[in-house]
């Protein structure tokens, strides 16, 4: 008999919703108590992100839900952080507009091929952007919460914002690779030619 996981892994990815616009709340306060708690979040997000795929895996319980669900979610609270460090002027305008262009390509370039009954795999591009992001968002949280401690030093101002460049170019860099390395499949669906490639 299969042993059930301790907890569901959709209900992991579930509970990651609520806690990205609550980082952005803590954002918004400004003081550095709030900034810290908002890394805290941050970071949980990251853990639990890592936790519902270990578990899913380990006890055999990945669903077709879950794998869209997980993306969903992944996208979800990243885009929603991205949209809070632009709310206080840490990203730029045109660097969330590059990642939401980015996702939202992706996915309906997942769709179209989904139509077609071709899986559109994912590409190390797009596991290295996940990766990217990851990490580049608590290195922004670190730095805010240092500048926060740390209001004298001004160098700290600008880490942040490179960072954040960093994530947007690797973000935009991610969608070339998809969309050149899913050319045909995009081109056959334009022409609504039939395809054999998965």
């Amino acid at each position: 008999m299969k042993t059930p996981p301790p907890i569901s892994p959709n209900v992991l990815t579930a509970a990651r919703l609520p806690i990205a616009p609550l980082a952005v709340v803590f954002m918004l306060i400004g003081e550095p108590w709030a900034f810290v708690t908002a890394a805290v979040l941050s970071l949980l997000l990251e853990l639990t992100d890592l936790a519902d795929g270990y578990i899913a895996r380990k006890y055999n319980a990945v669903t077709s839900f879950g794998k869209l669900f997980d993306p969903f979610s992944d996208a979800f609270c990243r885009y929603t952080l991205f949209l809070g460090l632009f709310s206080i002027g840490v990203a730029d305008l045109w660097m969330v507009m590059v990642i939401f262009y980015r996702d939202s390509s992706i996915s309906f370039f997942r769709t179209v091929a989904a139509t077609r009954n071709v899986v559109l795999a994912a590409r190390p591009s797009g596991k290295f952007k996940a990766v990217v992001q990851g990490v580049g968002t608590q290195l922004i949280f670190a730095a805010i919460v240092s500048q926060a401690y740390n209001p004298d030093v001004p160098w700290l101002t600008d880490i942040p914002w490179w960072i954040m460049f960093v994530i947007t170019l690797i973000t935009g860099a991610s969608f070339f690779d998809y969309f050149f390395g899913n050319l045909k499949i995009l081109r056959n669906a334009w022409s609504d030619l039939p395809t054999t490639e998965s």
